[in-house]
């Protein structure tokens, strides 16, 4: 079972004029398969890196058009960068990504489970046995 772990580059847009750079981990697990998970180098209220889950296929579709519906939404700025827009109760971020590493990054999670396969690596047993065990 495979976990891809890479660096993107990143850069939150905080004004019109003003912005930080700053890196991300991007992980795609096999065992969570419809899912991408972004960690960011700072601490959330529980003290851990502060990371977000959302759907591996909504990061691909905002690489050639806008999507996302709640908390999240992608979309393409030009050819070079994407846009990734993270909404909760204490705030939004807006995100720069550049488009050439996201898709070096999906690519590789493809390679582990290409799409339309996802519901062929989720072990049901294990995922009974995890929901029974905290009912």
């Amino acid at each position: 079972m495979a976990t891809i772990t890479e660096r993107l580059t990143a850069y939150l847009i905080i004004g019109q004029e003003t912005g930080l750079d700053f890196s991300i981990s991007a992980t795609y697990d096999e065992h969570d398969p419809y899912a991408v998970r972004l960690d960011f180098p700072v601490l959330g209220p529980d003290g851990h890196l502060l990371s977000w889950v959302f759907g591996r296929a909504l990061l691909d579709e905002g690489l050639t058009g806008p999507t996302g519906e709640g908390d999240v939404h992608v979309w393409p700025c030009g050819p070079d960068l994407v846009m990734l827009e993270l909404c909760a109760q204490e705030g939004s971020a807006l995100i720069a990504l550049p488009a050439r590493q996201v898709r070096a990054f999906l690519f590789l999670s493809y390679a582990e489970v290409p799409p339309g396969y996802e519901s062929g690596y989720i072990e049901i047993d294990q995922l009974l046995h995890d929901l029974m065990g905290r009912a």
